[in-house]
């Protein structure tokens, strides 16, 4: 089935408007107050799959040392997914757009990522207008890319923008707000499993590298800490969105595992839940399940709510993250950096960006998205917080 560039620009929109994280699905996991475990639920396209946990410690494969310079010399390789027999020229339509290829031995989904330059500037405009609002606090863009940019074979032409294009061209409208060159932590990573073959997320592992590249250009990354730090949690079976949206069978039929990093002073953290007005306070885990079947809506469980984290580091420094479901993942390798972090997504907000920087004395601010909401529809939502 052949998609035109205007269809799947329009198809794109409409999947990731309404899939673009856990508070939109179905199944999604309800927060569960403090002592409690959450239920057990699937996710979509997950039925009949099998999960299993392994900590660190128990046997698990590795992937050899990648020739990336490590931040740190315990460093840890990330773990690689046992090999599979797809041919990597396999090439398959599915539906809503969605392509299906062959990756290292395994089906991979990929979404096509369009836009306009225009979007992009009025998302520039509006991160300024935080940052002239807010002499006071420090203002931080990172747009991420999504697997599309990476992954899409040669000879696949006409399914996807560059995304490399739009982001340099925020980075270059920006004014008195600090770039984050996430493309860049990413690019040198792409061998690793930085992103998921089933959903249009990113693994935890790409939100580490990204955090990282944040940690540095804030000036706290002396406080950073190594992948070897924290708690591997390697859950099998997971099968994500893509599926949801492609209906390919071949896809449904080779699920990928899905790492989870559990911050190394998770037990320290104090989090509180608030609805989108900021009203409502209740106590919960930050890693709201840990049991399997979740994944993705594992940290903050929901982006229908407002986050506050407290955490041990002693710096006094307070972080305000404005996002959608892509920023979700930075939020637990960023608990060592931060005393305090407060966690928006754009699109459910319910206050005035600006003024909650005030009111909670915030010292730094970072926008923090894919490249769909900046260049697509959801820049409005941005506008909209930004007042």
């Amino acid at each position: 089935m052949k998609f035109n560039k205007y269809i799947a620009v329009f198809l794109t929109a409409a999947i990731l408007t309404s899939f673009a994280g856990c508070s939109n699905l179905e199944d999604m996991p309800e927060i569960i107050p403090d002592n409690t475990k959450a239920p057990t639920q699937q996710t979509a396209g997950e039925e009949n799959t099998t999960v299993n946990e392994k900590t660190e410690g128990e046997e698990q494969t590795n992937s050899p040392q990648t020739e990336t310079e490590q931040t740190e010399a315990d460093e840890k390789a990330p773990a690689a997914e046992e090999q599979g027999t797809v041919p990597d020229s396999y090439r398959e339509d599915g539906e809503n757009g969605i392509k299906i290829i062959g990756r290292n031995g395994h089906y991979m989904g990929l979404m096509g990522c369009w836009g306009t330059f225009e979007n992009c500037e009025r998302y520039a405009d509006a991160v300024n207008k935080a940052a002239a609002a807010l002499p006071d606090v420090k203002v931080y863009n990172m747009v991420i890319p999504t697997s599309s940019e990476f992954y899409v074979p040669d000879d696949i032409t006409g399914f996807t923008s560059s995304q490399k294009e739009k982001i340099d061209h925020i980075a270059d409208k920006l004014s008195g707000v600090t770039d984050v060159d996430a493309y860049s932590a990413l690019k040198a990573h792409t061998e690793e499993p930085i992103y998921t073959r089933t959903d249009h997320h990113w693994q935890p592992l790409g939100a580490y590298y990204a955090a990282e590249q944040f940690a540095k250009a804030a000036g706290v990354g002396d406080k950073f800490a190594p992948l070897s730090q924290y708690t591997e949690v390697v859950k099998e079976g997971y099968m994500g969105s893509l599926y949801n949206y492609s209906k390919s069978e071949n896809l449904k039929s080779d699920p990928e595992p899905f790492t989870l990093y559990i911050s190394p002073n998770d037990k320290a953290l104090k989090t509180t839940y608030y609805d989108t007005a900021f009203d409502n306070g209740y106590e919960s885990d930050l890693f709201v399940t840990r049991d399997g079947s979740n994944y993705y809506c594992s940290f903050l469980g929901s982006d229908n709510r407002i986050a506050k984290i407290e955490t041990d580091c002693d710096n006094g420094k307070t972080l305000v993250v404005m996002k959608e479901s892509y920023g979700n993942g930075l939020i637990p390798f960023l608990t060592q950096c931060y005393q305090t972090i407060y966690v928006c997504d754009a699109r459910y907000f319910d206050l005035n960006a600006i003024q909650f920087c005030k009111d909670v004395n915030a010292d730094d601010l970072l926008f923090a998205v894919c490249t769909f909401t900046p260049a697509g529809p959801n820049v409005k939502e941005v506008e909209r917080v930004v007042g």
